[in-house]
């Protein structure tokens, strides 16, 4: 029984797909214990993370599509009430309430909602697919606005604008009208002073410093400075594993988690950084691939949802650590630590082979 077990999810599994996210895990550990300055502890939650995450991705990967189509609002409701669950018994750190005690792990329902909002939306395109109507685009920008707001209110600015650009991947994919694009886009410079009042002080600042870092070297842009000078001494080949003097010496913040990649740049330099490139290549093209082969609306929307969920947090926490974007603290895919977000990032992936291995049995 546990060979045909094994040989059942074996067949769903995507070769290029696991190869490429197997090597990123790989670079994740290694550079994990020199950015946690070989913390035992630290590595040992990681390797239990990763073990979750596969057990994630195998279980993901065998779900029948119906079954996946069925339930999808009903986790999308479940990961709202969690979501408001955060406000009322969820614990803080470092200024922000995000995640729920759960004992031996602290459980962040922000992260889940990357995977049931996505679901959510395709299951009502799916439903209306034969008459697309503006009926049919405002349930879902409604369903995408809810927990966008949620979670920037905790407050989480990164996670929010993922959820709230996964969630328009799907309704811009979906056939929304171009006039509703365009209008939607000026009606966003209009109320972009607002927008502004409404952030928080520091996520003002954290704009004002990609502008400039020099403006305030030892204050807001302190980190993105830091975070340059890791990168760059690492010329082309690196300073060797366990050597980055950025890290050991404490002038980077969160080096395992937001900043893991700097870590990395300075250790392994130019050549590191081509490899990372080609297996993150690797890994998206795999997944448009799959999304394009597709031959469902539901299956379509959602592979394509998930593998731009990916990229983009991909691009913005590279993007942050390298000046190009604010700091919004964003994990790196299958590399930084962390216990939700590789769960979620391994099951995505499950989801993804599952419905191209399962594409045909949901009619269109």
């Amino acid at each position: 029984m546990i060979k045909q077990f094994l040989s059942k999810i074996s067949d769903n599994l995507d070769a290029s797909l696991l190869i490429s996210m197997a090597a990123l895990l790989v670079i994740g550990i290694t550079i994990l214990a020199s950015a946690g300055q070989e913390n035992l502890y630290l590595l040992g939650n990681q390797l239990f993370n990763i073990i979750i995450g596969l057990s994630a991705l195998f279980i993901t990967a065998n779900l029948q599509p119906r079954r996946i189509l069925f339930y999808a609002p009903y986790l999308y409701i479940i990961c709202l009430i969690l979501l408001l669950l955060v406000s009322i018994i969820g614990i803080e750190s470092h200024g922000a309430k995000r995640w729920i005690d759960l004992g031996p792990i602290n459980f962040q329902p922000s992260e889940l909602m990357k995977i049931a909002l996505p679901l959510c939306i395709a299951s009502i395109y799916h439903h209306y697919q034969n008459n697309i109507s503006i009926k049919a685009h405002t349930f879902s920008l409604i369903a995408i606005i809810i927990p966008f707001l949620v979670i920037l209110k905790q407050p989480d600015l990164g996670t929010a604008l993922m959820i709230f650009a996964s969630g328009l991947t799907i309704v811009f994919l979906a056939g929304l009208p171009w006039k509703f694009i365009f209008s939607s886009i000026a009606l966003f410079f209009l109320s972009a002073p607002f927008i502004w009042n409404a952030l928080y002080v520091y996520q003002q600042n954290r704009i004002l410093t990609l502008l400039d870092p020099s403006k305030d070297p030892y204050g807001t842009g302190y980190h993105s400075i830091q975070s340059i000078i890791a990168i760059g001494s690492g010329g082309f080949f690196g300073k060797g594993w366990g050597n980055s003097s950025q890290s050991k010496l404490n002038f980077l913040p969160e080096t395992t988690t937001d900043f893991i990649f700097s870590v990395f740049a300075e250790e392994f330099g130019f050549i590191g950084i081509i490899l990372i490139f080609l297996l993150y290549f690797f890994l998206f093209y795999r997944c448009f691939t799959l999304a394009s082969k597709m031959q469902n609306t539901f299956s379509k929307l959602v592979v394509a949802s998930f593998s731009v969920s990916l990229f983009v947090a991909t691009f913005v926490n590279i993007g942050m650590i390298s000046g190009i974007m604010p700091i919004v603290g964003i994990p790196l895919p299958f590399i930084s630590y962390g216990g939700t977000s590789m769960v979620v990032s391994m099951a995505s992936i499950g989801i993804i082979v599952g419905l191209y291995s399962n594409k045909s049995l949901i009619a269109n």
